[in-house]
């Protein structure tokens, strides 16, 4: 058997088709490889002078190099462009880059943006889906700082331009999904018979300042707060209050979804957006005692305490929770570390019902001291109190009677 195959290799060897195959296939083989290293080398060279960033339509940093692209006129000599629906984003012209590569130059680097756009796949909330969208952008020569610094300057100019008010930012499912600014609202709005609305906006704007204080001191830096009062007496519009004077964005939460589980819970609060402050309202209605929490939600009431809390949890972000019923809660929820800062909003008296009589009909004195007046020592709602004031908002002699105000907890109707 080895002699036959020695024989059928020498005449093999011999043979000039075989030699020729075996040649070709050799340099085939030296090819290929040649092409790998070129490839490999190719590779190299170009991470070693590209940089190159990902943005997706799910994060408020897409948004913010729009805005930047627009107002530098970078993409002005794109010929390829695509028409949509509203405006490519918010604060943005109503057409975009086509998808596909465009080049462009600025501040003397060569950049390219390739915009992608999934169909299939859709984001935001449900009455306002649009579809994914992805933008890749590369620098020659670049740095990760320089396309950081764009996206930095673009939520400066959003900011200055066309922001009306906080951000709102609500979770779905994995990310933050930015629904829009809502309006500014002044802290005087927020009526309460003393300083402690005050209180509140000077302890967090130290907070956000304070970043170097906690970590001299070795500490997380956190700070929780409880809201807790009546219906009607402003703990959400503090929560909007404080994020306008302070520049801060509101990131709410909605702890009650069945969908959320508690890893979801986890990651949403280490991936907050920056400068925003967390709010979870009316926390009594999901958590109560911890044995009933532990099944009315889609997380348990441990996953809620250790997302806010726990080794992974969230710094540099205030976490506002409010309720309505105090003493519903279990302490271990509103235990210093997780609520540090217990606020109560309740009530108002009739002064502090004036002041609002005054804000409504701003001349009319001796009508705001009959208001006060007929209120006497009954305490009200803001809410109530704003209700009355706009229902009669023409008509301030009979605002002034404070009749629907004074039949509706005396249970008579006033003259």
């Amino acid at each position: 058997m080895m002699d036959m195959f020695d024989s059928f290799l020498t005449d093999a060897v011999q043979s000039d088709f075989f030699a020729g195959g075996l040649a070709l296939g050799a340099f085939g083989i030296a090819v290929a490889a040649l092409r790998v290293a070129a490839i490999a080398f190719y590779q190299l060279i170009m991470r070693r002078v590209w940089v190159s960033l990902t943005l997706d339509n799910r994060s408020v940093a897409y948004r913010h190099f729009c805005i930047w692209m627009e107002h530098n006129n970078v993409l002005s000599k794109s010929r390829h462009v695509r028409m949509t629906d509203g405006r490519w984003a918010s604060g943005t012209k109503g057409y975009a880059p086509a998808p596909g590569h465009h080049w462009f130059l600025t501040h003397g680097r060569i950049c390219c943006l390739e915009r992608q756009i999934n169909d299939r796949s859709k984001v935001g909330a449900s009455h306002n889906q649009r579809p994914m969208e992805t933008l890749h952008v590369t620098v020659l020569f670049g740095h990760v700082s320089t396309l950081l610094g764009w996206i930095e300057t673009g939520r400066q100019i959003a900011m200055s331009k066309d922001r009306v008010g906080p951000g709102r930012h609500i979770l779905k499912g994995d990310y933050w999904d930015n629904a829009g600014d809502i309006p500014r609202r002044s802290m005087d709005t927020v009526v309460v018979d003393d300083g402690r609305v005050q209180r509140v906006l000077d302890d967090m704007r130290w907070f956000y300042s304070a970043s170097d204080w906690y970590a001299e001191r070795g500490v997380p830096w956190r700070l929780g707060y409880l809201f807790h009062g009546p219906p009607g007496t402003g703990k959400s519009s503090l929560i909007r209050a404080l994020a306008s004077e302070l520049s801060l964005d509101i990131a709410n939460l909605d702890v009650g979804k069945a969908t959320l589980s508690d890893d979801d819970l986890r990651e949403a609060m280490m991936c907050t957006p920056q400068r925003s402050l967390i709010a979870i309202e009316d926390v009594d209605a999901v958590f109560t005692q911890r044995s009933v929490g532990e099944k009315r939600s889609g997380i348990s009431f441990s996953g809620l305490l250790n997302a806010i809390d726990g080794v992974a949890a969230q710094e540099g972000r205030a976490l506002i929770m409010t309720t309505n019923h105090k003493d519903r809660l279990d302490p271990a929820l509103i235990r210093p570390g997780r609520a540090d800062v217990h606020t109560e909003l309740g009530l108002v008296n009739s002064a502090t019902a004036k002041l609002l009589f005054d804000r409504f009909f701003p001349n009319e004195a001796l009508l705001a001291t009959q208001f006060q007046t007929r209120l006497g020592s009954q305490k009200t709602s803001p809410a109530e109190i704003q209700g009355w004031l706009l229902a009669n908002s023409s008509d301030p002699s009979r605002a002034a009677l404070a009749t629907g105000l004074l039949s509706k907890f005396n249970g008579v109707a006033a003259e």
